[in-house]
């Protein structure tokens, strides 16, 4: 059990907060009032101190996430110098990336670009991948007029309610898994810039000018046969690629021993929902594909059960108040997340790690 004790910080409550395993999710934190920082210099100092005697790590492993209040970050260079005080072993390399990015500086990247009145799901980052970050840093640089919070979902308190309330479904999951669907197209389909991703970009790092179209295939299966363990289907008709992985969708965290619930089901379904894209071939009001995720043994999963699912999830999500400077450090074993609409300008910018912690077998 974690306790700060600290000259300059302190623990606040935060509206709404939730208690889970009892312990408040997520953990604010603040400058106390009547101290300060002078700079990021003073602060990124105060904070690597903090990680060399373990205590956010002890911190972040009971509460899950902790919001950062009051410290002196203005942009994407402060941010950078934040996370990395931190002093976790490594960056997260993606790997099949089927969202829209920019990369602003080494650690810093914008989180998804796209358009405000698109709606996300709950999902676990990368959870229908069997590579994903440990650890999310979410900054608030820029808040809009309205809406564009980041709800936060404990996985481990959204375990517990689908246990109690559809048994037979965390039943199915734990004897089948999942198989996740994802679309690639073409680099060179007209879609793709639409899409804003494509398998040559998301897959093809190996690929050099003057590969054969067969020899960039052979050179994308290997990716994702070697560092993701999945499959991949080619589309005659188009190029496109269909990028298969058979994962769990119930895991448990090494340290503590919890189930969490870690997948992209609920991202995947509702994104598809919301477009009217739930029937072959799946192509959505958005003129994108959205693939579905079945049991690991083919059979579909009821839409029933999955609009019950997003209905839990809702009713026991937290969403984050932002306020400009603001960094939430997530776990991403035992928190998923998802974006509100909103109005105005608004820039969250991501630094994705690999942690510390690990998952054993369910």
């Amino acid at each position: 059990m974690a306790e700060l004790v600290d000259p300059r910080i302190e623990t606040f409550a935060i509206p709404g907060a939730r208690v889970v395993h009892g312990k408040v999710f997520p953990l604010g934190l603040r400058v106390k009032e009547g101290q300060s920082f002078a700079d990021i210099d003073e602060a990124v100092s105060h904070i690597e101190a903090l990680a060399d005697q373990g205590t956010l790590d002890s911190l972040l492993t009971d509460h899950s996430t902790i919001l950062f209040r009051g410290f002196p970050l203005a942009n994407a260079s402060d941010f950078s110098r934040f996370v990395q005080a931190f002093k976790l072993p490594n960056q997260h390399q993606e790997v099949g990336l089927s969202g829209i990015r920019t990369t602003v500086n080494g650690f810093v990247k914008t989180a998804n670009e796209e358009p405000s009145d698109v709606k996300f799901y709950y999902h676990s980052e990368y959870g229908r991948s069997a590579h994903f970050p440990g650890l999310l840093f979410f900054f608030s640089e820029v808040v809009p007029e309205s809406g564009g919070q980041t709800p936060l979902l404990s996985s481990l308190e959204l375990y517990d309610e689908l246990k109690r309330q559809l048994p037979e479904f965390i039943q199915a999951l734990a004897d089948k898994g999942v198989i996740g669907r994802q679309y690639f197209p073409s680099k060179d389909d007209p879609e793709a810039a639409h899409i804003g991703w494509n398998w040559h970009d998301s897959y093809g790092f190996d690929i050099v000018p003057g590969d054969s179209l067969e020899e960039q295939h052979r050179k994308v299966e290997a990716v994702l046969r070697d560092r993701l363990q999945a499959e991949g289907e080619w589309q005659d008709r188009n190029g496109a690629l269909y990028v298969l992985q058979r994962l769990p969708a119930l895991r448990r965290v090494q340290s503590t021993g919890k189930p969490s619930f870690f997948n992209g089901l609920m991202g995947v379904y509702g994104r598809a929902r919301d477009n009217n894209a739930l029937e072959p071939p799946y192509k959505g009001l958005d003129q994108k594909y959205h693939l579905p995720t079945t049991y690991g043994d083919g059979s579909p999963i009821p839409y029933e059960t999955l609009d019950k699912v997003l209905e839990i999830a809702d009713s026991i999500g937290f969403l984050v108040p932002w306020q400009v400077g603001d960094v939430a450090h997530i776990d991403n074993y035992t928190v998923q997340h998802a974006r509100t609409p909103w109005v105005g300008d608004r820039s969250l910018l991501v630094s994705l790690w690999d942690g510390r912690e690990k998952f054993v077998k369910y």
